[in-house]
């Protein structure tokens, strides 16, 4: 018969009745490995170098007593059974004990309680370690809820916040681009325009990235081999990190093809690059780690959003300032910036938090104060090489107007009052209406004598293409052009590709509205 093993750690003055415990211990079927201690000092000793399973003390001793080995484990919060077994102790001596904190006591001349006893404790203590185990796995799964609401509700946030910015983008562009057309070059009002042109591509790609971090931005998804294109951005990389950190790139030779939209994995290995740089101010190392991994359903039962497959493992390590717990609990939130004020958007994690979620992946971090971090990304592999497109862009090829009739349908007054400005600009007899009963009452009066409705998606009354199709069926010769400044399910993007309706986002420019116009004519 195989024995079980068992640590015991026997507080016992006397060697002969420790071996008497060590014998009565194997006839009840353990193999204990065991140490016998007798001082405060000894105990200390033993519990700091080895982890015990069971303690078992003699009640009295020369210069030791089981109640004061039980203040030891007390102060030290261990959880592991006690056991008292003595020669000469009374029911109210023994009573004192257990109130103290023994689990059970023992007469040395009763040794066949023994083994229950430790059986009995050993199954209290596993009930009790998985109890805390399941505790801490329910306390960690509800951390990780409420912070993937928290980072939903932002997301959501944003992308509503981005579709207002959208429609005001639209017009402030719109507006200056025609008029930098009007103004002679040697003026200061056209350097004025100039910056407020430049102004607002800038707070287009801020929106942008507010949409990326809300999963909320469209992607053109191809088949790419993430390595190839680490190693296309290691120039820039280079001169982005700077000559006073290393770099050091360990890029497994295996093929990396993840479906995902170039642009965007550029921009999480900048993003991560960068906030790596950003913790090294005196310099240091960064490394850059990729690797095909297989994750089983162990391996990811306590990671939120994961799942077991095969996965492409993005790493990127610093040897900079590291963070707290407090920090990595934070650093995923738009705005959120450890960075002096002025320094940083406070964008960069965040961005990245939205690619890799739009991407059906997940990023751990793991750091600590003063001894770097590690960001480890897990994009699903691919095991094709086929490519797909979806471009929502249409090639810029600027055509001027005939004459055409167009119906622009759009609940944003400056956003409607510059398309109908532009187009007329651009050659195109336009036609504007504010909502569903509006674009009816125009399309009746002039009896559905137009070449183009050019709408919204989402307007106050109606969708925007149900609007489209049911005025197609008045005059189905006509072309149709729609357009949204939400980016999410609102922006119908799907339905408006199975339609085949092409599709201009918001916000956009007054060459980009001529140019997709002209196009959606021809």
């Amino acid at each position: 018969m195989s024995r079980k093993p068992l640590r015991v750690l026997i507080v016992e003055d006397s060697e002969d009745d420790a071996l008497l415990l060590v014998h009565a211990l194997q006839q009840g079927g353990y193999s204990p490995e065991y140490k016998r201690v007798y001082t405060r000092d000894a105990m200390i000793a033993a519990l700091d170098k080895e982890t015990w399973e069971v303690i078992i003390a003699d009640y009295l001793m020369p210069r030791f007593s089981a109640p004061d080995a039980l203040q030891i484990i007390k102060e030290r919060h261990l959880d592991v059974p006690f056991i008292i077994v003595s020669g000469a102790i009374g029911e109210e001596t023994a009573v004192t004990a257990m109130k103290a904190g023994a689990h059970d006591y023992i007469m040395k001349d009763s040794l066949t309680r023994l083994i229950p006893a430790i059986e009995r404790e050993l199954r209290e203590v596993e009930m009790h370690r998985k109890k805390k185990q399941a505790e801490e796995d329910k306390k960690r799964i509800e951390e990780q809820l409420i912070q993937s609401q928290k980072m939903e509700a932002i997301g959501r946030l944003t992308g509503g916040v981005a579709h207002d910015f959208n429609n005001l983008l639209t017009a402030i562009r719109g507006y200056a681009d025609m008029s930098f057309d009007q103004i002679d070059k040697d003026t200061q009002l056209y350097h004025d325009i100039k910056e407020i042109q430049i102004c607002t591509e800038r707070a287009m790609n801020l929106t942008r990235q507010l949409l990326l971090f809300s999963r909320r931005q469209p992607m053109e998804f191809n088949y790419i081999d993430l390595n190839k294109t680490i190693e296309n951005l290691l120039g820039l990389l280079h001169r982005i990190i700077g000559e006073d950190i290393e770099v050091r790139y360990d890029l497994t030779p295996e093929i990396l093809i993840v479906f995902a939209d170039q642009t965007s994995i550029e921009q999480m290995i900048m993003n991560l690059v960068v906030n790596a740089r950003d913790a090294m101010l005196e310099g240091g190392k960064v490394t850059i780690r990729t690797e095909k991994i297989q994750l089983n359903q162990p391996d990811v039962k306590n990671i939120s959003n994961a799942y077991p497959d095969q996965f492409v493992f993005f790493s990127v390590a610093d040897t900079g300032s590291g963070m707290d717990q407090k920090v990595i609990e934070h650093i995923f939130e738009p705005f959120y910036s450890t960075k002096e004020f002025g320094k940083g958007s406070g964008l960069g994690l965040s961005v990245v938090y939205g690619i890799i979620q739009q991407h059906k992946g997940w990023i751990e971090v793991k750091s600590e104060k003063g001894k770097g971090s590690i960001f480890n990304v897990y994009l699903p592999l691919s095991s094709t090489a086929h490519t797909r497109k979806e471009s929502l862009d249409l090639p810029l090829n600027i055509r001027k107007g005939e004459g055409e009739r167009i119906l622009v349908i759009e609940d944003e007054a400056s956003v409607r009052h510059f398309a109908k400005r532009a187009l007329e600009k651009g050659g195109y007899q336009v036609f504007v209406a504010m909502d569903d009963q509006e674009a009816m009452d125009v399309f009746e009066k002039e009896r559905g004598d137009f070449q183009l409705i050019f709408s919204d998606v989402v307007l106050p009354n109606t969708n925007g293409i149900k609007l489209v199709e049911n005025l197609l069926k008045k005059n189905p010769k006509m072309k149709v052009l729609m357009t949204s400044g939400y980016t999410d399910q609102k922006s119908q993007w799907k339905m408006i590709k199975d339609k085949g309706f092409p599709y201009l986002q918001k916000p956009y420019t007054f060459e980009k509205l001529l140019t997709i116009i002209g196009e959606s004519l021809k």
